[in-house]
């Protein structure tokens, strides 16, 4: 027999190790350290793991006593029981009498064999004692049957930040007093030319270093929990919660980032791709790279796109292709076949790929038709992560927790942030019938601290 309870708890500790699993190959895919929520998580599910197997280890040494227990009884000596074809019972339709409880167990103790000087259960006393013996189904204890609850609490919801990871990841701002701080940026560099004589004076020009200013910001969210809904609940609420906390604290700052980042980018002039092409998005591209390089001196090194615009740049026919290979001249072979020059990597199973050798970043997060090239130096984000707080509410019962962060972001060099205008006939994204919930208002009694 099956143990549900067993099979559970086995089940959610296969979901946490797959869960890690999953975390850490995500990381190493893409060749970066933990994130601060990752390691939250990764520790929350190491927690609930050695809370599991502390529940699993006596139910275990259970079961192995219940089979041992059953190959024991294997081995007596039991009558055998009518089969479907056998009369359930012995003359006419009518059950046998007993006239006494102990004449009923002396039929049982036939009917099993277990009568001195008897080889064998007696296959009519079975059948007697088989048509007395009630019948008890699942139907007659739905009382007592409980509710299993299999596999690990399905959660939808990406917590990976793929533009904050883009630029660097959040840098330490742990330290940093004040609501705001500032970066130093030269605004206008000394000079220098040709002297027009002997002993004449050289052009001179004054350094200019004016600071960027970063604005602090505190991200974080709150629950109250009742102390039933953490003792009760399995798996338990409160891993769940704080995990959830933590995952959807990283949307809300990858969102935030996007937005100003966005925002960034929009204030230069965009370029049009001509043609939802291989030909229109290359020479769009590479006009933006140019701007880009022009306003900051440095090469571009990503591609930040919406989802909209990755679907559309995977989708590309290759009909035109760049007629300048590279490996044409590095191989010496003039005839070199065009499609010798990988013009992008693009799956359906992974965000990851390039195009035209630039790492393209998809941001879900950005808005539609989003599309920018630039420096990932050309923008900052600086983040200190404070995890859980909780408090315990002994009148109540309760527990609050909050778990949040500061964080500060900004461009150092917005210029070289260079948005691309998307051509017609993009894919459409889908919309979601489904309205989120409304956050839960906290009641009047605690706004008033009372």
């Amino acid at each position: 027999m099956s143990n549900a309870v067993l099979d559970r708890l086995l089940t959610e500790r296969s979901g946490q190790v797959d869960f890690i699993d999953q975390l850490l190959a995500r990381v190493e895919q893409e060749d970066r350290d933990l994130v601060d929520a990752e390691q939250g998580n990764l520790k929350a599910a190491r927690e609930r793991i050695k809370a599991l197997d502390e529940q699993i280890s006596p139910l275990a040494d259970f079961e192995t006593q219940r089979n041992a227990h059953a190959e024991t009884v294997a081995h007596l000596p039991v009558g055998r029981r009518p089969s479907s074809g056998e009369p359930a019972h012995l003359g006419g339709g009518q059950p046998p009498q007993y006239g006494t409880p102990g004449a009923f167990m002396v039929d049982l103790l036939r009917s099993r064999g277990l009568m001195a000087g008897q080889r064998g259960g007696d296959p009519d006393a079975l059948a007697r004692v088989a048509f007395a013996v009630a019948d008890q189904k699942t139907g007659d204890v739905t009382g007592i049957l409980p509710t299993p609850i299999v596999g690990a609490v399905v959660s939808l919801i990406d917590a990976n930040r793929p533009l904050i990871t883009s630029l660097g990841g959040g840098r330490p701002m742990g330290g940093i007093p004040g609501t705001t701080f500032s970066r130093p940026k030269v605004t206008q560099h000394t000079t220098v030319g040709v002297q027009s004589g002997e002993k004449t004076q050289l052009p001179s020009q004054k350094m200019t270093i004016t600071p960027i200013t970063f604005t602090k910001s505190t991200y974080g969210g709150t629950v109250d929990i009742s102390r039933q809904s953490i003792d009760w609940t399995s798996p338990a609420a409160w891993d769940i919660l704080i995990r959830d906390l933590a995952d959807v604290y990283s949307v809300q700052t990858e969102t935030a980032v996007a937005g100003a980042f966005t925002t960034a980018a929009n204030l230069n002039t965009p370029i049009a791709a001509p043609a939802n092409t291989l030909a229109g998005w290359t020479a769009a591209l590479y006009q933006a790279a140019m701007h880009s390089y022009q306003a900051t001196f440095r090469m571009p090194d990503r591609i930040w796109c919406a989802l909209n615009v990755w679907a559309a740049l995977g989708s590309l026919v290759d009909s035109t292709r760049v007629v300048l290979p590279p490996d044409a001249y590095t191989t010496g072979t003039v005839d070199a076949p065009l499609d010798s020059f990988d013009v992008g990597a693009s799956a359906l199973g992974s965000f990851r790929g390039d195009v035209l050798g630039l790492p393209r970043i998809v941001v879900p997060t950005l808005a539609a038709g989003t599309c920018i090239v630039g420096n990932s130096a050309d923008y900052e984000v600086y983040e200190e992560v404070i995890g859980l707080l909780s408090v315990v509410e002994p009148s109540i019962l309760g527990v609050q927790v909050a778990y949040g962060g500061y964080a500060a972001f900004g461009a150092v060099a917005g210029a070289g942030l260079i948005p691309i205008t998307a051509p017609a006939g993009l894919p459409t994204s889908l919309e979601v019938t489904e309205a989120p919930a409304e956050p839960e208002q906290a009641p009047s009694t605690r706004a008033n601290g009372k």
